[in-house]
């Protein structure tokens, strides 16, 4: 143990809060945050219970206004799905839960298409790679997921 015998009882506090508190952990969960992405089948909602949670831990003294952008941002980066998260930056979320609101009713719609024939599951999951999102505008975008849709629809 790091701590001598007769160490007094902040000593032993100091110690603790260093090896398990958040304090000195921060820039682990702002890189956790960083590269976290939305994993296969999981929901939006433990995604958005996630973010919420390493938020709080890297940025634990940040002001609310602050840490609804980074929640944002973060939520949006974790979506991985082009034009999933094309929507919902379309709908100009104020915060993490606005978010969610938007991708969960993209989805909702998504699916209902898809279970009703008019949308192919293979078609519903088109995302555009890295290297071209530079280049491509939201009109671009739309014009590509509307002509999917409508091909498939015929």
């Amino acid at each position: 143990m790091d701590i001598a015998s007769d160490a007094k009882t902040a000593d032993v506090i100091k110690l603790l809060q260093t090896r398990f508190g958040t304090e000195f952990q921060a820039e682990r969960f702002k890189a956790e945050l960083l590269a976290r992405r939305r994993r296969p089948d999981e929901t939006l909602q433990h995604l958005y219970r996630e973010i919420s949670r390493l938020v709080s831990l890297a940025y634990p003294s940040e002001e609310t206004r602050f840490t609804d952008h980074v929640s944002k941002e973060a939520f949006i980066r974790a979506l991985i799905d082009g034009p999933l998260q094309m929507e919902v930056m379309k709908g100009e979320p104020s915060n993490l839960e606005t978010a969610l609101n938007y991708a969960t009713k993209y989805e909702a719609y998504e699916h209902s298409l898809i279970s009703q024939g008019t949308l192919s599951k293979s078609s519903a999951y088109v995302s555009i790679s890295d290297d071209d999102r530079p280049k491509r505008r939201s009109g671009a975008v739309n014009a590509v997921w509307i002509q999917v849709v409508t091909e498939h629809s015929s």
